[in-house]
């Protein structure tokens, strides 16, 4: 029981440049955070299936990957022209009316995340996330991205019909 006794009697001794660090730190921490402001998170999943047809029945003329596809998406998605519409609808940065077009496409590009995820024998996905002042604002802008997207989908759709119509002409 000596040496127990001996690291209790030296905890003891120090006990109280141990509640200083410690309070300290605490009080730190809890400022930082009260200063800083709030940030919401919006988030949505995408999940690209092949399809359902099988190619006896129907074989499709124009094939695109998953992957290609998912990275049009991206692309389109980060446009100029898309981000700055999105950011009249909903006044994306506090002080947008001061800022300019480039300065504007860039705090969104900064503030979107997209992650696609693909391999073999998966369905391939394409993960948005977008980090705003409020959390109608995060919503909104991912409800924008989602109705931007099905429109491409659309677009791309349309046209490959067309395509098709045109070949069998």
């Amino acid at each position: 029981m000596g040496p127990v006794r001996y690291y209790i009697s030296i905890f003891l001794r120090r006990l109280p440049y141990f509640l200083i660090i410690v309070i300290s730190v605490s009080v730190a921490a809890v400022i930082i955070a009260v200063s800083l402001p709030a940030t919401y998170v919006a988030q949505m999943r995408l999940i690209v299936e092949s399809p359902q047809i099988p190619r006896a029945l129907a074989s499709s003329t124009v094939t695109t990957p998953a992957q290609e596809q998912l990275q049009l998406v991206e692309q389109r998605l980060l446009t100029r022209p898309v981000l700055l519409d999105i950011s009249r609808k909903f006044a994306v940065l506090p002080d947008q009316s001061n800022a300019s077009p480039d300065q504007i496409v860039d705090a969104l590009r900064k503030q979107t995340r997209i992650r696609i995820n693909t391999g073999a024998n998966q369905a391939s996905l394409m993960t948005i996330i977008f980090e705003a002042r409020s959390g109608q604002i995060a919503a909104g802008v991912l409800n924008e991205y989602l109705t931007e997207v099905q429109n491409l989908d659309v677009d791309y759709r349309k046209g490959r019909a067309s395509d098709t119509l045109e070949f069998f002409k």
